[in-house]
């Protein structure tokens, strides 16, 4: 049976205006500026944070095509690393120069280990719900979310260094809420970052789901519960303490300052 016996065309009346075509988003629209169509991925893992920042149409399109997912991954190892180290390291300033080290040493594990804990998660469910990717992309995927969240925290560095150094334990929880808004923006970055690639490739190839956008807001949200989790568990991050002291509790209770 023919295309056209199951799927008739019905004839537009005559004069009957033409339907205009759906203009794009504002932000589509910039991304296509902003080189959407150069076939030009980076080259060099330090070139993965500035195409992060100004180019993330060409990013997007990377990872569907599969272009330079090495490059992809080391260059978002080593800028989540650069940047979980020195917001630890300016997180523990408040506890003085030992806890600020244990800071920058447990910070990146609390990122790459969240990273690590949600992958499984997010290729499986991402695979059931339709989705077609490799788990190399869904590598890359994950690791571009949290390397966009660097970025944001790589500049909130200095302002949480100042406040760190200028107040006292007097002021412990204006920092924790600091800290939370600080956070909160850099994952809302990556997160928001991961859903626009979404629907840049649904615009750009509808024929093809790359990602399924049903399950990742439920992921973005599962992942960020994870890190606070893992946090809560190595903490503690900003006042003077042991290294790991392997207790127990939910991050809620931690947030809430109260402890069994």
């Amino acid at each position: 049976m023919s295309e056209e016996a199951v799927y008739p065309v019905v004839p537009r009346p005559e004069g009957t205006p033409p339907v205009a075509p759906i203009k794009p988003a504002a932000w589509i629209q910039r991304w296509e500026a902003d080189g959407g169509d150069v076939e030009d991925p980076p080259r060099k893992p330090w070139q993965v944070g500035g195409a992060i920042l100004k180019t993330q149409a060409g990013v997007a399109r990377d990872l569907s095509a599969g272009r330079a997912l090495g490059v992809y991954v080391v260059g978002c190892l080593a800028l989540i690393a650069v940047a979980s180290v020195l917001y630890g390291a300016a997180m523990g300033c408040l506890g003085g120069p030992v806890q600020a080290l244990y800071a920058a040493i447990k910070f990146p594990l609390v990122v790459l280990g969240a990273c690590g804990l949600c992958l499984p998660s997010f290729y499986v469910f991402q695979c059931l719900m339709g989705a077609r990717m490799r788990f190399s992309q869904a590598v890359a995927s994950v690791l571009l979310m949290a390397a966009a969240a660097s970025l944001i925290l790589i500049g909130c560095v200095p302002i949480v260094w100042f406040f760190s150094v200028s107040t006292g334990a007097d002021s412990g929880g204006f920092i924790v809420a600091l800290h939370v808004a600080t956070t909160a923006l850099a994952a809302a970055f990556g997160i928001h970052l991961l859903s626009r690639m979404h629907r840049y490739l649904l615009y750009k190839r509808p024929e093809m789901r790359f990602f399924e956008g049903r399950v990742l807001a439920l992921w973005c949200g599962m992942f960020v519960i994870v890190a606070l989790q893992l946090a809560c568990y190595l903490g503690p991050l900003m006042h003077e303490g042991e290294f790991f002291t392997g207790e127990r509790k939910l991050f809620v209770t931690a947030l809430s300052g109260k402890s069994k």
